[in-house]
């Protein structure tokens, strides 16, 4: 299967945690926004293997709302991909609307993402957060 279509399956079962966590290397490697943590957001941080991906996505679980996701595009060969988009997201702690273009790359290894990059405004994110 080619990296695009990994990585699309991947995306279009993020609503389904352990459906999207079927498209996951046992050795992946998942950066969200930053590859270390911070106090500047929880999401954050390098995530390895399927049960820190698990801990990714049930982080995005507990405080994503998803009003909208659109892919533009995926891109790739046998072994790489890329793809860009938009969302829209009701962050639930604070009700405010987190709204951004996004881009991932990706990296598949036996029919299942082993690297993956996500890249959004980091600056929108953190602020819809603060509870004010």
């Amino acid at each position: 299967m080619k990296a695009e279509h990994v990585l699309k399956l991947y995306i279009e079962n993020l609503n389904d945690k352990d459906s999207a966590l079927k498209y996951v290397h046992s050795e992946a490697t998942f950066i969200a926004g930053y590859d270390t943590e911070s106090d500047r957001h929880h999401f954050y941080g390098t995530y390895c293997g399927v049960d820190g991906v698990r801990k990714l996505l049930s982080k995005f679980e507990k405080d994503l709302d998803t009003q909208e996701f659109k892919i533009v595009k995926i891109l790739g060969d046998d072994t790489s991909a890329f793809a860009w988009g938009r969302f829209k997201h009701r962050i639930r702690p604070t009700n405010k609307l987190f709204e951004s273009y996004w881009a991932v790359i990706c990296e598949v290894e036996e029919g299942k993402i082993k690297y993956f990059r996500g890249f959004e405004d980091t600056g929108a994110l953190e602020a819809s957060f603060k509870i004010e």
